[in-house]
């Protein structure tokens, strides 16, 4: 779904003017690197049954499409995708928990869940985050019964601008690094720009952004890659 969502008819909140034509292609491009294709047809057709994506033939073409249910579901899975856009409002989140060590996999869970929105470790249990994300946390924490263990604050300030903190909670550098060698992949294999090439590019960058928490412009060093692996991929024709 993440695939149709950066190629597809979600392209408009994540490409802004995306040419529709991108949902004409075939969906082995959405196959990520080092994923079994069983597997992965396996979660198409899934996905397919419970109504999250659609497919209908255009002019002897494969149309694929998230359905207005799977649009839903890909901005509740990676709702930092909807933020990258977004001005910062000053405030910072901390996300602090005490979870006892028997329920490693709930904090694993807790953690994960917290990497998802966009928060960075800054100690052992505490976490912070740029984006409003107090909601998201709420609900996740009633699902799971968590409230008791773990607390959400706000504040203003949480510290003196410190790009080494910035660095050690999110590692831009690393991720602004993979960006950068999706462009150069990019440079090197343009007038080839064929087949394989592209599912190399797309999947790369599909991985990319997951791990990407898309913090406000004024955290990222210069220059920001992101947003040129972001150009790359909207100037790719099928």
């Amino acid at each position: 779904m993440l695939g149709l969502a950066v190629l597809g008819d979600a392209a408009d909140w994540l490409m802004p003017g995306r040419n529709e034509r991108l949902r004409r292609i075939g969906i082995n491009l959405y196959l990520p690197l080092k994923y079994r294709k069983p597997s992965y047809y396996t979660a198409v057709s899934r996905m397919l049954k419970t109504g999250l994506i659609s497919k209908k033939i255009e002019n002897n073409e494969a149309v694929w499409q998230l359905t207005s249910s799977g649009k839903k579901q890909v901005t509740r899975s990676f709702p930092l995708l909807e933020w990258q856009n977004k001005k910062w409002d000053g405030w910072w989140r901390l996300a602090v928990f005490d979870i006892e060590s028997k329920r490693n996999w709930v904090r694993d869970k807790l953690r994960q869940k917290l990497i998802e929105l966009g928060f960075g470790q800054w100690q052992k249990s505490v976490y912070v985050s740029p984006h409003d994300v107090t909601e998201d946390i709420k609900e996740f924490l009633e699902t799971e019964k968590l409230a008791g263990q773990v607390s959400v604050l706000e504040c203003r300030e949480l510290w003196p601008d410190n790009p080494e903190k910035i660095e050690r909670m999110w590692q831009l550098n690393r991720l602004n690094q993979q960006y950068e060698s999706l462009v150069d992949y990019f440079k090197k294999h343009k007038l080839k720009n064929g087949k394989k090439e592209m599912h190399n590019l797309v999947s790369g960058y599909l991985r990319v952004i997951v791990a990407d928490p898309f913090l406000p412009k004024e955290f990222l060093p210069q220059p920001w890659f992101g947003s040129q692996a972001r150009k790359v991929i909207s100037s790719l024709h099928f």
